[in-house]
């Protein structure tokens, strides 16, 4: 990542879902560039820490993305104290429970539709107007893999991260002329708190062997790259879904050939 403290200056960006995993890993990238960040999560607890780890930029927020009352009290609180919204990382999001779909529980599914799908458009709603006061903005949407694909067991969350980049693609659309950017990264198997609970040890060997370069990726390189999608340098960049995937979707890659 560029060392350049000047980029973000006096931009501020919130992160849901910033205190564990990719949240965490963007949050602290963001910091180090220069901007007033939003740690945003459920746990107070580890909102703080990471806002600690950030320092007097950043501001920590207790959330329930799943309420859009908290929603729009996540934004008021980041214009109160930095004054301005530049950049929106919706990334808060939960696996479920898993089970095929005529024995998934109603009520397990509209829990992930909600918080992996309905949240960003709560806290999309609320930023968009403050970003217009600015001039424009960058909202980026943590779809998956898993939106662009199926898997056995988690119809809620393959459902959610498909329509995630149908809600950016529109997003993009209808706000471009107001130089808003939206756009959806599509992560491969990445080694987080998320993956290593839902996932069982073969599961996750599995993952590994799909992926071609042979690993999972570590929360950090995924952030980096949010962070250049956030800057000037992406500035061309928008309504499409960016895979950063170890190159899990290119193909099948036989063996001995």
């Amino acid at each position: 990542m560029r060392s350049d403290m000047g980029e973000f200056k006096d931009k501020t960006v919130i992160v849901t879902g910033a205190t564990s995993g990719i949240g965490k890993a963007a949050a602290i990238a963001f910091g180090k560039v220069g901007a007033n960040v939003v740690v945003a999560g459920t746990n107070e607890d580890n909102a703080r820490k990471t806002a600690a780890e950030i320092g007097a930029r950043a501001l920590p927020v207790k959330v329930d993305v799943g309420d859009e009352s908290q929603c729009r009290a996540m934004i008021a609180a980041a214009i109160e104290k930095f004054g301005r919204l530049d950049i929106l990382f919706n990334n808060a999001g939960i696996g479920g429970q898993r089970a095929k779909i005529a024995d998934m529980p109603t009520e397990e599914w509209l829990k992930v539709i909600n918080i992996n799908l309905n949240s960003l458009f709560y806290c999309s709603k609320a930023a968009i107007p403050e970003m217009r006061k600015n001039g424009g903005g960058v909202i980026i949407n943590s779809a998956s893999v898993n939106g662009l694909m199926g898997i056995s067991t988690i119809s809620h969350y393959i459902s959610a991260k498909h329509a995630v980049i149908g809600l950016s693609k529109t997003c993009a659309l209808e706000y471009a002329a107001d130089n808003i950017r939206c756009l959806a990264i599509c992560p491969g198997y990445v080694q987080t708190p998320m993956v290593s609970k839902g996932f069982t040890k073969e599961e996750t060997d599995l993952l590994t062997m799909v992926t071609p370069l042979g690993r999972p990726a570590e929360p950090a390189e995924i952030a980096d790259f949010v962070v250049f999608l956030a800057s000037d340098r992406a500035s061309f960049i928008t309504g499409s879904c960016q895979q950063i995937d170890g190159g899990i979707l290119a193909g099948i890659n036989l063996p001995g050939r």
